[in-house]
């Protein structure tokens, strides 16, 4: 087996393991985060509203695409540089944004301390790693890239807001209409995006170093 199929079978697996056991957790608490009951149905949608499981999701699905189904539409949509581009800039902006901001906040016990360290730290780290190590990004053109790389965080803002008219809540507090209003949660919005937009700038420069250094080490 090759390492690069080894880092992508384990971080996929730790995906789905951290998915798995936080969509139980939710379906079983029968409260939200401020300890008011709620329903199996509202658990639900509650979990799909963080951008956490959405990323670690998609992680997920890309990784677990090639290996399922190779050579089909699921396979050559995970393998497309737009959409792992897209995995790479979210799933370390979860990481870097949950320290930075809800870490301190956050303290979970048990196995909802398992899939914290999961979803925000290891899978974060394993799949840049495994993105920079093995895309090529040759074709990773700026300019070019840049609007299609917001399409997903520009959608998820979409997501929150009209979900958040609908159901009342917010998964986040820098988001949260109802507190800070919706000037205040775009400018937010925008604020994280264009730190989204940095971080994938970023990753693809490492990732064209480390390309241009195995191209000159294979000699190719």
């Amino acid at each position: 087996m090759t390492v690069r199929r080894l880092l992508g079978g384990l971080t996929a697996i730790l995906a789905w393991t951290a998915l798995l056991l936080q969509f139980g957790l939710h379906v079983t608490s029968g409260v939200d985060i401020t300890g008011a009951p709620r329903s199996v149905a509202m658990s639900i949608v509650d979990y799909f509203g963080y951008f956490t499981i959405l990323t670690n999701l998609l992680v997920a699905v890309v990784l677990t695409g090639p290996v399922v189904a190779p050579g089909g539409a699921w396979a050559r949509w995970a393998e497309d540089l737009r959409t792992t581009w897209t995995a790479a800039a979210a799933i370390l902006v979860v990481g870097v944004a949950y320290h930075v901001l809800l870490s301190a906040t956050y303290n979970p016990v048990g196995l909802a301390a398992v899939t914290d360290l999961l979803f925000h730290y290891i899978v974060p780290t394993l799949y840049v790693a495994y993105w920079i190590a093995f895309t090529d990004v040759r074709e990773a053109r700026w300019t070019r890239f840049a609007p299609v790389l917001s399409v997903y965080p520009t959608a998820y803002f979409t997501y929150l807001v009209v979900r958040g008219q609908v159901i009342g809540t917010y998964p986040y507090f820098f988001v949260d209409v109802r507190t800070i209003g919706l000037l205040g949660a775009f400018r937010n919005a925008m604020a994280i995006l264009a730190f989204y937009l940095l971080v994938a700038w970023v990753i693809a420069l490492v990732a064209g170093r480390f390309g241009a250094r195995q191209n000159a080490a294979t000699g190719r």
